[in-house]
């Protein structure tokens, strides 16, 4: 099984839920897929460990108590716009879907997640920004060289 790369950087996912099935079955499928996926099921703890770790995926649940997923994912993009964060829940509205929009979600999906290819799919544009994203910051990198005066 290939671990998932970005430029020979292991992609690693966290999966937020305050049900521990969700977070097994999530941790499941994607280390199957060749992922390196953790679970939490506290969002103070997934805050820490995404500002301990190298986080470059998200998924996490919307209604969780002590902080919310709406309020984890605004403290994810305030500390590292470009963690791409997925959003799942089992509490449908408007306002949880257009307010995750607007903190900066890159998907969302309701639960049950009985068909889990529609989150694979999900993660995969992710991973296809991030590389977009290293490519150009690579290319903004060699041109800042060839633009230093020579000395």
């Amino acid at each position: 099984m290939k671990t998932q790369m970005i430029n020979s950087i292991p992609i690693k996912l966290l999966a937020v839920d305050d049900e521990k099935e969700i977070t097994d079955l999530l941790v499941r499928h994607f280390t199957f897929l060749g992922y390196d996926i953790t679970g939490v099921n506290d969002p103070l703890a997934a805050l820490r460990l995404i500002e301990e770790g190298n986080y470059h995926i998200a998924i996490v649940d919307i209604v969780m108590p002590g902080m919310d997923g709406l309020e984890l994912l605004k403290h994810i993009k305030t500390y590292n716009g470009g963690i791409k964060v997925i959003m799942i829940t089992g509490y449908v509205t408007m306002h949880n879907v257009l307010t995750a929009m607007r903190y900066g979600a890159d998907n969302v999906f309701f639960k049950p997640l009985t068909d889990l290819n529609k989150l694979e799919s999900s993660v995969g544009e992710a991973i296809s920004k991030l590389r977009m994203w290293q490519d150009i910051l690579r290319e903004l990198q060699a041109l800042g060289k060839k633009e230093e005066p020579d000395g």
